[in-house]
């Protein structure tokens, strides 16, 4: 698959939004994502022997140039040339292919040098495009680049990418690009920083330096420049700051867990969580997990705890809770509640795009997303995978694991995913049939298709789990994990290139 460095240029302060606007487009676009990459300079942080010109060297680095041009021309860099002018004059000294979009009609005023920036333009024979608003502008980058991809590399997008990019687009808020003033760069997690840095960017994390972590980000929508200060977007707080409750109250998540079915005894335990998205559903997991009662199963000849949920659908109804949310609403948190005969789980904000509950509880409905930024940023983090795959998926496993469908309805304006225990379980069952119950389980669960995997072919890897077995990510690096631990697989290699092979332990017992 083609990677194309897009170089997003312009006068920083006054097209800021724009171009924040095509960092997270080229980013979180279905067919684009896989054939392009963001790339937009800021001189930041300063290095200790400052390059005047940096901008050009990134620039000599890309593929396509991409320039916006508005009523400002921006200050002298040298030889009465604006630093946007000279990058468009590299670019057509390089022959790159150049995309132009000018902000407002012809008769807009500008200043004097940015009407004489444009007759050079106009002389050059250069065709451009003009744009009034944000929605304008970033369909026009996307027809196209895709034309360009499709002229140039004989890449088009599938019929499916196609419809789904035009879901997002429809679906999408602008609030997650909203630029935060209240947060600084210090106050982002850097291993969270270099894990979304390195997976959006496929590279071993080894070979990522310090000092182009922000200006990746930067150019994906993650952070923008405030004069001198590299601050986060709200997208980038909720997935990379340490506590996003510091700007965004509502991303806290509230959790409370009570001795029966209904909210009229005191909770047994509570808890608000402050902590970045990707935290905050480990922690809420573990929440649940620590006040859900663990019955006694037979497990061969021997009786053992079994939890009441699926470590997998507790995830995936977290996930999807803080991914979809309406961030918009500052009064209200997600609110997870554990009873006695059920999980509730709310998210504030109506499905995406309009969706009705039937549909969402049909599992037919398409994957909409009010979040593009946050979800994909949850993707490169390895919390979420296939796009509209997570209520199904979990519908199937409560359905393999004898629990009922997940109830889905509205209440207040948030919508709310009730999951219950499974069905009654055989007090006494006889060891024969509990064993044939739990290996039925084991071969369709997640596990159970990675030893069956690993036992036909003898290796196996993460991607394989993901791409061959449709087993999310995160899923599979935590399961491969524990069967390592178990002494089942030994993991060989380092960064992308790790693998898993068999220790020579004895699948069929386990």
């Amino acid at each position: 698959m083609i990677r194309l460095k897009v170089f997003i240029s312009s006068v920083q302060k006054e097209m800021r939004a724009e171009r924040i606007a095509i960092g997270a487009f080229l980013s979180t676009d279905d067919f684009l994502r896989e054939c392009t990459v963001p790339r937009i300079f800021e001189e930041y942080p300063q290095p200790l022997f400052p390059n005047p010109k940096a901008y050009l060297d990134l620039l000599r680095q890309c593929q396509i140039y991409l320039l916006l041009v508005g009523s400002q021309y921006g200050i002298d860099a040298g030889d009465g040339l604006s630093a946007t002018h000279e990058e468009y004059r590299l670019a057509q000294e390089l022959k790159l292919p150049t995309l132009i979009c000018i902000k407002g009609a012809r008769r807009a005023k500008r200043e004097q040098a940015v009407n004489a920036f444009l007759k050079e333009i106009e002389a050059a024979k250069h065709t451009y495009s003009r744009f009034e608003n944000e929605a304008q502008l970033l369909d026009i980058v996307g027809k196209r680049l895709r034309e360009h991809i499709e002229i140039t590399y004989s890449t088009v997008p599938l019929k499916a990418q196609i419809e789904q990019s035009a879901l997002t687009h429809q679906s999408a808020s602008e609030f997650e690009r909203g630029m935060l003033d209240a947060m600084t760069y210090e106050d982002l997690d850097p291993e969270l920083m270099l894990d979304l840095t390195a997976s959006a960017e496929e590279r071993d994390k080894e070979r990522i330096l310090p000092d182009e972590i922000p200006r990746l980000l930067l150019s994906r929508g993650y952070l923008w420049k405030d004069v001198d200060t590299l601050r986060p977007t709200v997208a980038g707080a909720l997935l990379l700051a340490r506590k996003p409750g510091m700007a965004l109250p509502q991303a806290r998540v509230q959790m409370e867990a009570f001795p029966g079915t209904d909210r009229n005894a005191e909770a047994l335990d509570s808890e608000i969580f402050d902590a970045p998205l990707s935290k905050a559903v480990e922690r809420a997991v573990a929440f649940i997990r620590r006040n859900t009662p663990k019955p006694l199963i037979v497990k061969g000849l021997k009786r053992v705890k079994a939890e009441v949920y699926p470590a997998e659908v507790l995830r995936e109804v977290v996930v999807n809770a803080v991914a979809h949310r309406e961030y918009s609403d500052r009064g209200i948190k997600i609110s997870i509640e554990v009873f006695t005969d059920r999980l509730v789980v709310s998210s504030p904000g109506l499905p995406p795009g309009g969706q009705s509950v039937s549909l969402l509880s049909s599992g037919h409905a398409r994957p909409r997303a009010r979040n593009p930024l946050v979800v994909q940023g949850l993707s490169w983090l390895e919390l979420m995978d296939e796009r509209g795959s997570g209520i199904p998926r979990m519908a199937r496993i409560l359905e393999q694991t004898g629990h009922p469908a997940p109830l889905f309805r509205i209440d207040h304006d948030c919508l709310v995913v009730e999951i219950r225990p499974a069905n009654e379980r055989e007090s006494e069952p006889s060891p024969e049939t509990a064993e044939k119950k739990e290996r039925n389980g084991i071969e369709h669960s997640p596990r159970g298709l990675i030893l069956e995997e690993v036992r036909s072919s003898g290796r196996i890897a993460t991607r394989i789990c993901v791409q061959r077995l449709g087993i999310p990510s995160a899923t599979a690096k935590r399961l491969l994990a524990e069967l390592v631990e178990e002494g089942v697989l030994i993991m060989e290699g380092s960064g992308r290139s790790v693998s898993y092979r068999l220790k020579g332990t004895d699948l069929s017992r386990l």
